[in-house]
């Protein structure tokens, strides 16, 4: 396969990654990122797999070789990535302890960053940083701030490495469930209890129910398992019709 020139991250954003891939700055910034959905005409649309994205053609091809999928150059606008939609639906990642998750509540508006917290102190904007943030101290609160319209919501994130080639990098997944958020303390603690690093297995799920007047729905949601314990699941991302 031809290499890919080094492309820059994509602005490529759906529901289940509120953040953009973006230029590494540091050694510690993800080399890829997995994503439950991808962008068409606008919307974000469920994938069957895992769908992952990166700026490096070597990382695209190793992940392509794991878990199939041909690597394939996405342009958007003045921006470029490699995406692979690969052919698993659950992949073994090691996770290392608890600074392996991290949760951060954001409002955003015309592109701009305006809020972001801890849920407790400011860590955005910079003149704000370290003050009262004033968000409600409940996760349940603070949602019902946020579907109000007054209040930021959640951005989780989720670090590991693929365990059938760690030494390719650190990944990450960024999340904006609310279930994700209510289940990040049960699974940081989790993490810190066990050695580093922890096995576990991020899968892509498929749910399918009928409501009670009969509607046939399905929908995907990321799943980590640590063990055969469930300790963490993402809200649904909807199946397009």
């Amino acid at each position: 396969m031809a290499p890919y020139p080094h492309y820059s991250p994509s602005g490529d954003r759906n529901l289940d990654d509120a953040r953009a891939d973006r230029p590494r700055v540091s050694a510690s910034d993800p080399v890829g990122r997995f994503h439950a959905a991808r962008q068409q005409a606008g919307r974000p649309i469920a994938v069957s797999a895992w769908r992952v994205t990166t700026e490096s053609h070597a990382v695209a091809d190793a992940v392509g070789g794991l878990y199939g999928g041909v690597p394939k150059r996405l342009d958007n606008g003045d921006e470029h990535v490699v995406e692979v939609l690969t052919r698993h639906d659950h992949i073994p990642v090691l996770l290392g302890g608890c600074r392996a998750v991290s949760l951060r509540m954001v409002m955003r508006g015309a592109g701009e960053t305006f809020h972001a917290c801890d849920g407790t102190r400011f860590l955005e904007p910079a003149d704000a940083r370290g003050s009262l943030c004033g968000c409600p101290a409940s996760l349940a609160d603070r949602k019902a701030a946020a579907q109000a319209g007054r209040g930021p919501t959640p951005e989780a994130r989720l670090d590991f490495r693929l365990a059938d080639l760690p030494e390719l990098g650190v990944f990450s997944l960024v999340s904006t469930s609310w279930e994700l958020a209510a289940e990040l303390p049960a699974l940081a603690a989790a993490l810190d209890a066990a050695a580093v690093p922890v096995g576990g297995v991020l899968r892509y799920e498929l749910v399918e129910f009928a409501t009670r007047s009969g509607i046939e729905v399905s929908y995907r949601r990321p799943v980590v398992e640590i063990g055969r314990t469930q300790v963490l699941a993402q809200d649904a991302v909807r199946l397009a019709a």
